[in-house]
């Protein structure tokens, strides 16, 4: 056997549990750093409540009533996407029995049944995951390359808004000098009163660019501690800044192929006020196809389905970038 013929077709439940699910919830959702709504009640809206914080008053017998919650919200317009792969059958066999040939239980002689079908899921899930990261972080409708342009995403929706002038967006500088730690002083320094209060809420993040994280993880090994040596040689499994995680959001590779949104980045703000959504049950025709062309001899896949990502609120997002 040395190709992989057998169709295989995803569309509702079995979209969403076999498919989706264990990609966009879980530790897997937890590695994007920031909400992840999975099949919410199209439109999809965004929420941010903040409790009223004078509800104390004077005795009286009766009800005397008082301030509601605050609520924010903001709907997020997702796009219809279309995520197709092609490869050639010999590439495509080779690839998927290297996924499950570490199986002491697989006959492979024999390759069909659960474990291939497991295996194609997961070579098609990863990609997909991976555009969809990249995507939500660097997208933008209509721009003139084509790349990345499915939805906004993070950072164009970031340079939109600040280019519009919306006083409520802070927004500085990186510079060639600045050192890791200066980066995210300046945005601590720059964070709105508002941001600074959510500390206590353990939500805060800082989000970098790899080439930010770096410079700050050097100023960590150039410490004179017994904890730095060790870390030099262990590795930091994560860093943070005054007690704030710095999360690196891996996207060196991508921002040189857009060439708009400049090549680095550092952001701050809450975990709570960025949010991707992602619906596979609102949308005609969505579904997952996997098949083989015998015209071309390749494997193909295609997934479609509907995304979209969106920050909530302006004065809750401090950023620095460099163009």
């Amino acid at each position: 056997m040395s190709q992989i013929v057998e169709p295989k077709t995803y569309s509702g439940k079995d979209l969403e549990t076999i498919f989706f699910r264990p990609m966009l919830t879980g530790p897997d959702a937890e590695g994007l750093g920031i909400r992840v709504m999975y099949n919410m009640p199209v439109p999809t809206t965004l929420n941010f409540w903040r409790g009223a914080s004078d509800v104390l008053q004077k005795f009286s017998s009766g009800w005397t009533g008082g301030a509601a919650s605050e609520k924010f919200q903001k709907t997020i317009d997702l796009s219809k996407v279309k995520a197709e792969m092609g490869y050639s059958a010999a590439d495509y066999f080779t690839m998927v029995y290297e996924q499950i040939a570490a199986s002491s239980d697989v006959n492979l002689d024999d390759l069909t049944g659960t474990e291939l079908e497991q295996a194609e899921t997961q070579l098609f899930r990863e990609a997909l995951a991976e555009s969809i990261r990249a995507t939500m972080w660097i997208g933008k409708t209509g721009r003139e390359n084509g790349k990345f342009d499915t939805f906004s995403g993070i950072l164009s929706q970031l340079m939109t808004d600040m280019g519009a002038e919306n006083p409520q967006i802070t927004a500085a500088s990186i510079n060639d000098g600045d050192t890791g730690s200066a980066i995210l002083k300046k945005l601590w320094a720059n964070a709105s009163p508002q941001l600074k209060e959510l500390k206590g809420d353990g939500q805060l993040a800082f989000f970098v660019t790899s080439d930010v994280y770096s410079k700050y993880e050097e100023e960590l090994d150039g410490a004179a501690l017994e904890a730095a040596y060790i870390a030099r040689q262990e590795g930091r499994p994560s860093l943070s800044f005054r007690g704030i995680p710095v999360v690196d959001i891996r996207l060196s590779g991508y921002l040189g192929q857009v060439g708009d949104l400049g090549s680095s980045w550092a952001i701050l703000t809450d975990r709570r006020n960025l949010a991707l959504a992602v619906n596979t049950s609102d949308f005609p025709g969505t579904e997952i196809r996997m098949w083989y062309n015998p015209d071309e001899m390749q494997n193909r896949q295609r997934a479609v389905f509907a995304a979209g990502c969106d920050y909530l609120l302006p004065e809750l997002i401090t950023f620095a970038a460099k163009f």
